[in-house]
């Protein structure tokens, strides 16, 4: 149970670091927590606490702003990762590949250790999701030696440079979530060939 005003706010400062996609999970949960403060919409209960539901109408007109695209920096898990903002494009070249052939564009990507360990970001952190909504397979083992998938783990405060490589499916908006049970972070890239 929610006990002061000051574990709304970090509830708050959670919510603002979830995309658009997740705040309506985040509204259901804000507003579990004013009913389980007894708190009422527009309220202060006896103890100080602000009703969950004006912390939520706070968040959701700041998170309109937080948009990810090409060329923006974020941090996630201990990382701080930034996209290229150039869309490059190749080929699987490797006939016993199940997409040989396709085409398939790729993304620089910087990543920087923001924790006091070896870290990396793990390749079962990111999905993506292709122009038509479907989750895209997997291909960077067929660019091994340049993609992030396989960059290896770096010392604190050590920077990677690599790319990310994304099957293209058609022209439209592209979806890189980011997160390990649940979406933290979203990346939506447009794509035109």
């Amino acid at each position: 149970m929610i006990e002061t005003l000051e574990q709304l706010q970090i509830g708050e400062s959670i919510m603002k670091k979830h995309t658009l996609k997740k705040l309506g999970l985040g509204l259901t949960t804000m507003a579990m927590l004013g009913f389980v403060t007894g708190c009422e919409e527009g309220s202060t209960s006896a103890d100080g606490n602000v009703a969950a539901s004006e912390v939520v109408e706070d968040t959701a007109q700041e998170t309109n702003d937080d948009i990810l695209t090409l060329g923006s920096t974020f941090e996630f898990d201990n990382l701080e990762i930034t996209l290229g903002g150039d869309i490059n494009w190749t080929t699987i070249d490797n006939e016993f590949a199940d997409h040989a052939g396709a085409d398939v564009f790729y993304i620089p990507i910087t990543v920087t250790n923001l924790s006091d360990e070896t870290h990396g970001l793990n390749m079962f952190a990111v999905r993506q999701f292709g122009s038509q909504g479907t989750q895209l397979d997997s291909i960077s083992t067929w660019f091994m030696e340049n993609d992030i998938d396989f960059a290896g783990e770096m010392r604190s405060g050590a920077t990677q440079e690599a790319y990310m490589h994304i099957l293209y499916d058609g022209d439209g908006e592209y979806v890189l979530e980011f997160g390990f049970l649940n979406t933290e972070i979203e990346v939506k890239i447009p794509v035109i060939k």
